[in-house]
């Protein structure tokens, strides 16, 4: 049986690890380290009933890393980097969430804490293992659309609500919506090129959300709360959202606030180092069938075309009027990405197996998305490297 260490047991992490089982590879959970250890110990969770709780990292390393055949970190954002950097020295197999730094001087440390180990990491990227992806890249990789020379990929997100009305609308936790979304899209973007981005510009702002309210307010305190567009009795009642109105819970702070450092709406435009452009756009108040992420990419003799919410590639031929559509069926998790990133995990742990979506990549990813993030701040062009001198944002 592989044995399983997790150090901060958040709502991802907690699904990630149940979704191991069904690749039919014996595991358990046998650690867990969470400042709320005590509670997460009192839910008897039969998932969790040999793990030993400690309320650290540290201590858990120190106790069990020699017992361990791999870890998973599912932390907020903000200590993504410094857990792991913690396990690097261990040699473990080890899963991470994304992003895997918020900062300029968390991308530099991780980069350096890994710089020698050699354990395989899978990052949590599960749209560049979705089944979707993957056939893109077989068909870019035949050449059948010849060699691709731009890129145009977007974002409208339909549960954007998330990042304004929990605890992810605090931007010190999680760094901002190009580290919470981008990474993923801008990491599969890279995969399909097989290129490194080399310059950066970017835009943001926040028009739709943010306002006069108190950022504290919550719904249920709200004297608006029957005339709000967003609150629970109205996204029930034209939205038919939930099966009843419920005030309370945690999804529940108020979107109209002053104070937000989110935006909700950002785009960049990147230029990879053979010279392809990529426009990206991403959009955080699109809603139901709104919903859209995908991509299309052009070359001379074709261009592609997916899109994740409609399940479907269509590739556009440029020498004869013909479209060919490929039609993926099926409820997939994380379209389908979420097994793989399973199977990647088991397969490290028990064979040593290398990661399909490894460190480097996330690296990649969180300084692509940093330098985008300082572009759309500074109105500059940015060149995508590692910062040679800290920058401590």
């Amino acid at each position: 049986m592989l044995r399983i260490g997790i150090i901060g047991y958040g709502s991802r992490v907690s699904h990630m690890v149940r979704d191991l089982a069904v690749w039919g590879v014996p595991y358990g959970v046998t650690a867990i380290a969470d400042p709320r250890a005590a509670e997460i110990r009192a839910r008897n969770d039969p998932l969790l009933q040999d793990a030993a709780f400690y309320e650290s990292a540290d201590d858990l390393l120190a106790s069990e890393s020699g017992r361990l055949d791999g870890i998973m970190i599912g932390t907020r954002c903000r200590l993504h980097t410094e857990m792991a950097c913690k396990v690097a020295p261990t040699g473990l197999p080890l899963f991470l969430e994304k992003p895997v730094a918020i900062t300029f001087d968390q991308v530099q440390q991780l980069a350096q804490s890994w710089q020698h180990a050699d354990a395989p990491v899978v990052v949590s990227f599960p749209l560049r293992l979705s089944p979707i992806v993957q056939t893109v890249k077989e068909i870019v990789d035949s050449g059948q659309i010849g060699t691709v020379e731009n890129v145009v990929a977007w974002c409208n997100v339909p549960y954007a609500s998330v990042y304004y009305k929990t605890w992810q609308r605090n931007y010190d936790e999680n760094g901002g919506l190009f580290l919470q979304k981008a990474t993923h899209d801008l990491d599969y973007i890279n995969y399909l090129l097989g290129q490194r981005p080399a310059w950066i510009s970017a835009m943001k702002a926040l028009r739709v959300f943010g306002g006069e309210m108190p950022f504290d307010l919550q719904c249920k305190d709200c004297a608006l709360r029957e005339e709000c567009p967003e609150s629970p009795f109205n996204r029930f009642r034209y939205g038919f959202e939930g099966q009843a109105v419920e005030f309370g819970g945690e999804r529940q702070w108020c979107v109209f606030a002053e104070g937000f450092q989110h935006e909700d709406m950002g785009s960049c435009l990147i230029e990879y180092e053979n010279g392809v452009q990529t426009v990206y756009a991403q959009n955080f108040f699109t809603r139901y069938e709104a919903a859209q992420r995908g991509a299309r990419l052009y070359g001379y003799k074709g261009t592609i075309e997916f899109d994740w919410y409609r399940n479907q590639i269509k590739v556009f031929s440029h020498s004869r009027p013909t479209v060919e559509t490929i039609d993926f069926s099926g409820n997939m998790p994380h379209f389908g990405g979420d097994r793989e990133l399973c199977y990647d995990f088991l397969m490290a742990m028990r064979d040593g197996a290398p990661s399909r979506s490894p460190l480097d990549a996330g690296i990649l990813s969180a300084l692509t998305c940093l330098w985008a993030r300082e572009a759309a701040n500074t109105r500059q062009v940015c060149r995508v490297e590692m910062p040679t001198q800290p920058m401590g944002v």
